[in-house]
């Protein structure tokens, strides 16, 4: 016989479960019962990332979603795998190397590359591992890795293919450089800082003429190599200057430079005057390009120190160098004045230095063409956008992409494949490594990470840049049905992949993105190791369990919106799952222990359910008729990934429907039901399959504890093939409203909860059918009634008095009461107490925050909350009154 232990102790059974379905192949794709495929990739981690709360949302419901579709019979894919994190990889290892006084460059590139390979064999399992703990059902056997040979043959043979349509190029352009990290890094990867530093107003003379010009500038250790002044063409103060082609003395080094009028700059700023240095500044270097200005000479090196070209300065740090030429300017008669200045200043997110930007030559590839493909099929509705509203985002990156810089000054990665002769310098790109061949040398930079990212959908379904016809797994899957992933990388992730399968395929790589919130604390902030406000999410599964952790951040998420974390909802979800536990622990009690039900497969006990439903008892029809609906609503929101809304529905019906109200009715009239038993095991098959995706351990434990056959991760969903009756759910309703009220009177007149009372009912004679013996037996059962009667008149005028929504008007003998001014004690205590629980949810509700980011069934729950509360408090007034 089952052991079914009296609480729910999740450690017991969870990682076995795991390690039953891996090793039973339970998340390989299964030919299709549907007629359809469902794939989705995951967004790969970083391979050195341990897991960390964002990951557990994003596993989550992309879990739910593997879990639904490989159950309603999709052949379904979810292929795991992670990321080779070039900056954080080598960073980790550089560090770690350093403690015993190494330098990469001291190791030499394969020696070094050979360490980062022994410490990724050695730690890179961690986080697949804590994905395994955590409860993704992922196909293991297809896990990747982003430097894997085939993943990197895709790499290769991508750049050039595009490099041979002439989409990728090598140039000079403007970008950050991270000093400390001693590569370049995106636009994205740099965070601006506001600070307080100092704006210079240096004179610039006018060649020939005792007039000058006065500049503002924020960096004067740049002027070195001003190439220019720049004013507006309008600007008035200098029409004349430009109208006779004059030109400047170049502080310090006295030579001469242009003066150039150029609509990019802002006449209200400072005197409408800047300097133009275009090896230094974006603008710069826009402005230079159209002026055809020397854009290359380097003042300032990526190290931060000033280059061979900074004349007496060079080689000084730019701090530094910068006190000596504002001293220098002063001593010269250049330097106006100085002032305080609060600007914004460029940081590399991930080291924290100071950003240079400067021109260099690095590769890039062109996005404009691609893009108009992305464009095109986007406004045809080609992929779907979920919410709708990050739509408006995606439309200003797509519309306003640059060149994609893709080259990166590091060692770990991959490695592009541009190949220089070693006698003539002659470039070539190829797929072969050409090194090997002893007369060529390959190009020292790696692919930026977000280029394997980008074809990451696809080189893992081994798509073949080479073949004439494409893998079996590329031809079954492609493309996702749904990528799932934060907002936050809709242009580092979202975008390229878009750009690159557009152009490599001509299709999309997923039908639909579905972006979640990021998750925040509870006070809306943001975690960080600094603030001292993260949470470990294996901490919350190893004290509450994998699925109350799952079930809280599901349930919790709306689309796009951030989530605030509160450990007491996963206490509340544990519990939540606690009673699920004991419900179907008591239809195991009184169907295989008390007596000897036999479960028929679940067509026979539909079919019988089905040829006998006019024989049910009324509160049989009512949970059969809330099982339907709430399978279709269940059904109906997984299919437009309402994940959040769906799980307060199935957690509302479950407990209260279900557990609160049938459970309580199936034992008072299980003696005398015919098929009560056939009602409640059918319920509880269709609630555990409805849960399976959300919270998979405790379903799958309780499904084998009853008895079910097979493997619940292999059954097919729920189908509830009886009608939804929504006369019979309205009535139950009626009901309800009566048992509450009588709870709620009760209370009120501080009844004990076990003194039996006498209850009277007023029906309407339209409702007198509904309050069938059988139905006030199962009243008088719940709320403690040891006589319960229809009346048209209360037999005394001192009964407790209260009348339903839907006018049933409710007796109750108060004799039993305690003394009265114990009583009104009570009351005015209950009044204070509800007024005070009022402006509570006044508060929550005229939040904006809480109204705008809140799942909606949660909100609507929160006004009824609100509406209940203040019938009960006019109730209770009116009770004081009297009572006075």
């Amino acid at each position: 016989m089952t052991t079914f232990s009296k609480k729910y102790e999740p450690e017991i059974f969870e990682r076995e479960i795991y390690k039953m379905w891996e090793a039973e192949n339970c998340f390989s794709p299964k030919p299709s019962t549907s007629g359809k495929t469902f794939y989705i990739p995951i967004p790969p981690p970083n391979v050195t990332w341990v897991l960390h709360l964002g990951h557990a949302l994003t596993l989550t419901l992309e879990d739910i979603m593997v879990r639904y579709h490989r159950m309603i019979g999709d052949e379904t894919l979810w292929v795991p795998g992670t990321d080779h994190a070039w900056i954080a990889t080598q960073a980790r290892v550089e560090k770690m190397l350093a403690e015993s006084g190494i330098t990469r460059q001291s190791l030499g590139r394969e020696a070094f590359l050979e360490k980062i390979w022994e410490w990724k064999n050695k730690y890179g399992n961690t986080i697949t591992n804590q994905m395994r703990q955590v409860w993704a059902s992922a196909d293991w056997s297809k896990e990747r890795f982003t430097l894997d040979s085939w993943l990197s043959k895709t790499v290769t043979d991508a750049f050039v293919d595009l490099y041979n349509k002439g989409m990728i190029y090598k140039g000079e352009y403007m970008v950050n450089y991270s000093p400390w990290l001693n590569t370049v890094i995106s636009d994205q990867e740099v965070i601006y800082k506001e600070e307080v530093g100092k704006l210079y107003h240096i004179t610039y003379f006018v060649s020939g003429s005792d007039n000058e010009v006065v500049v503002a500038t924020t960096r004067p250790e740049t002027l070195l190599w001003d190439e220019a002044v720049a004013v507006h063409p309008k600007d008035k103060r200098y029409k004349a200057l430009l109208k006779w082609g004059k030109k400047l003395i170049l502080p310090i080094l006295n030579r001469e430079i242009p003066l150039i009028g150029d609509e990019m700059v802002d006449m209200e700023f400072g005197t409408g005057a800047v300097k133009i240095t275009p090896a230094h500044d974006p603008n710069d270097f826009e402005v230079a390009k159209r002026h055809s200005l020397p854009l290359d000479n380097i003042v300032v090196g990526k190290d931060g120190n000033m280059t061979s070209k900074a004349w007496i300065f060079a080689w000084q740090d730019y701090q530094t160098a910068r006190e000596n030429i504002v001293e220098l300017l002063k001593s010269k008669g250049n330097l106006v004045k100085v002032e305080n200045y609060t600007h914004k200043v460029g940081y590399c997110e991930r080291s924290g230095s100071r950003i240079e930007t400067i021109i260099s030559t690095q590769w890039f590839v062109k996005v404009e063409e691609m893009a108009q493909k992305v464009i095109a099929w986007y406004k045809k509705k080609e992929f779907e956008i979920i919410p709708e509203r990050f739509n408006k985002i995606f439309e200003d990156w797509i519309y306003n992409l640059r060149d994609w810089c893709i080259s990166r000054q590091l060692w770990w990665g991959h490695r592009i494949p541009a190949y220089y002769h070693k006698e003539t310098w002659e470039m070539v790109v190829s797929k072969e490594d050409l090194s090997l061949t002893g007369e060529y040398i390959r190009d020292e930079d790696v692919l930026d990470t977000w280029f394997s990212s980008g074809l990451w959908p696809f080189s893992i379904l081994d798509f073949d840049f080479e073949a004439k016809t494409q893998s079996e797994l590329f031809n079954k899957f492609y493309p996702a049905q749904v990528l799932e992933t934060g907002h936050d990388i809709i242009f580092f992730w979202v975008i390229r992949m878009l750009l690159f399968w557009y152009e490599f395929t001509n299709q999309t790589p997923f039908k639909k993105v579905y972006f979640h919130g990021l998750i925040k604390d509870k006070h809306g902030k943001k975690m960080s190791k600094s603030l001292g406000n993260g949470i470990d999410p294996l901490d919350m599964i190893e004290k509450y369990s994998a699925d109350a952790l799952r079930l809280t951040v599901s349930v919790w998420n709306t689309p796009g919106n951030d989530l605030k974390f509160d450990e007491d909802n996963v206490m509340e979800n544990k519990v939540f799952i606690n009673k699920l536990w004991n419900a179907t622990r008591f239809v195991y009690t009184n169907l295989f222990e008390k007596s000897s039900y036999t479960i028929d497969s679940y067509e026979t006990l539909e079919k019988r359910i089905l040829e006998n439903y006019d024989t049910l008892m009324f509160h049989e029809k009512w949970i059969l008729s809330r099982l339907k609906s709430i399978s279709d609503q269940v059904n109906m929101g997984m299919e437009k990934f309402n994940f959040s809304e769906v799980g307060i529905e199935l957690q509302n019906f479950t407990k209260n429907d279900f557990c609160d109200y049938y459970i309580e009715e199936f034992k008072i009239v299980r003696e005398t039901s015919q098929f009560g038993n056939d009602v409640i095991i059918y319920a509880i098959n269709n609630i555990l399959k409805l849960w399976h995706p959300y919270i998979p351990f405790v379903t799958e434990e309780l499904w084998n504890k009853i008895g079910f056959e097979g493997k619940l991760i292999e059954t097919e969903y729920s189908k509830v093939a009886l009608r939804a009756d929504k006369e019979i759910e309205k009535d139950k309703q009626i009901l309800i409203e009566v048992i509450r009220e009588i709870r709620n009177l009760r209370a009120e007149n501080n009844i004990m909860p076990s003194t039996p009372i006498k209850v009277e009912l007023k029906v309407k004679k339209a409702k007198l059918e509904l309050f069938s013996p059988e139905n006030i037996n199962i009243i008088s059962w719940i709320v403690k009634s040891e006589n319960t009667q229809l009346v048209n008149k209360a037999s005394s005028d001192t009964f407790a008095y209260a009348v339903t929504k839907s006018g049933i008007e409710i007796f109750v003998d108060n004799s039993n009461a305690k003394d009265m001014e114990g009583e009104i004690e009570r009351l005015k205590g209950q009044i204070d107490d509800t007024k005070e629980y009022i402006w509570l949810l006044d508060r929550k509700l005229l939040n904006d925050s809480f109204v705008r980011n809140a799942p909606p069934a949660l909100v609507r729950a929160e006004m009824e909350k609100k509406a209940e509360a203040k019938e009960k408090l006019k109730k209770l007034e009116e009770k004081l009154e009297k009572i006075q």
